[in-house]
């Protein structure tokens, strides 16, 4: 029994304590910074805190090797004694506290909240400066574009943009459509008996004839026993069956349809107009000069980024302890 119980505390145990295992396990290490599985979250989760979306760059592998491209510009800017003091560290998080419009303890809290702690954002602020310095003091790289590669980005961005607005509103469905206005006016009729429904159909043939109006419908029926108005129908002028087109396109506003057979009796369809519904304007903001340049510089910094950082981690001593995370 004893035996029993000392298994079952050890099958416990290992439930408990080996996911906790596996978030700890190092699955990298570059030079001598090991990368475990918990620094992997926590990266995702501070990607999307700072409002990544793109499936692609929020996978486990990704985040893996982005903290090991960043202990990469930290080594290699602390090799040419450039990299960011901790009080440069510390005023670039005060800068993010301010942009998220907070302070340092309001930004800690915030970050509590998403399960993130300051450490990683501290690596990741680090590894940003180190890489702009490394850029303009180890590689000599200018990071800049040319007016004129910005006015014909944004030329063509406009040009895209206006092209699938014209594609969206030149759509069929987008198209103003004729909508015709009916009122039910119906003659119930208890049964099938045929010389009931006759007789209905002769009162409601009465009401159509005094009818002159939507509104006037109480009174064309006065002094005929039980008539009903019913629901107010908006149809697609397209989808009514030819000979109704046709019908109501010789009627005057005010008159009805009829009469009708229908399931609970004989009906009458007032025709009460009709209306044009043109869809609302597709409404698109073009970016301006100053937005397309400022993605045309990121895309810049980044090309040059992508490129240096590959030089970089030859020179990185990396090892996958996990195959599954290498590049």
């Amino acid at each position: 029994m004893r035996h029993f119980a000392r298994i079952l505390f050890c099958i416990v145990l290992s439930a408990s304590v080996l996911p906790a295992m596996a978030q700890e396990a190092v699955i990298a290490t570059v030079n001598d910074h090991p990368v475990t599985g918990f620094d992997v979250q926590q990266r995702i989760n501070l990607m999307k805190f700072m409002g990544e979306s793109r499936p692609e760059k929020l996978t486990r592998k990704a985040a893996a090797n982005a903290i090991i491209n960043d202990y990469v510009k930290i080594d290699e800017a602390k090799l040419g004694n450039i990299n960011p003091s901790e009080k440069e560290v510390d005023e670039r998080l005060r800068q993010i506290a301010q942009n998220l419009k907070t302070d340092d303890a309001g930004l800690k809290a915030k970050l509590a909240s998403a399960g993130l702690s300051m450490t990683v954002l501290r690596i990741t602020a680090s590894a940003q400066m180190a890489m702009s310095r490394l850029l303009t003091a180890k590689y000599r790289e200018k990071v800049a574009v040319d007016p004129a590669d910005v006015d014909k980005k944004l030329a063509a961005i406009k040009s895209d943009i206006n092209g699938k607005v014209q594609k969206m509103e030149a759509d069929p469905r987008r198209q103003p459509v004729k909508v015709i206005q009916l009122q039910e006016v119906n003659f119930p009729v208890e049964g099938n008996d045929p010389q009931l429904i006759q007789s209905r159909a002769i009162e409601a043939n009465v009401v159509a004839q005094k009818l002159t109006s939507c509104g006037g419908i109480k009174a064309a029926a006065s002094g005929i026993f039980n008539v009903q108005v019913g629901r107010k129908i908006e149809a697609d002028a397209r989808k009514l069956p030819p000979p109704m087109q046709a019908q109501i396109a010789k009627m005057k506003v005010g008159r009805a349809l009829g009469p009708i057979r229908y399931a609970k009796g004989i009906q009458l369809l007032a025709y009460c107009g009709s209306r044009v519904l043109t869809p609302p304007p597709i409404n698109v903001t073009l970016p301006t000069r100053d937005q397309v340049e400022t993605m045309a510089m990121n895309e810049k910094y980044q090309a040059a980024e992508d490129k240096y950082v590959a030089l970089m981690r030859k020179n990185a001593v990396i090892e996958y302890k996990d195959p599954s995370y290498a590049q």
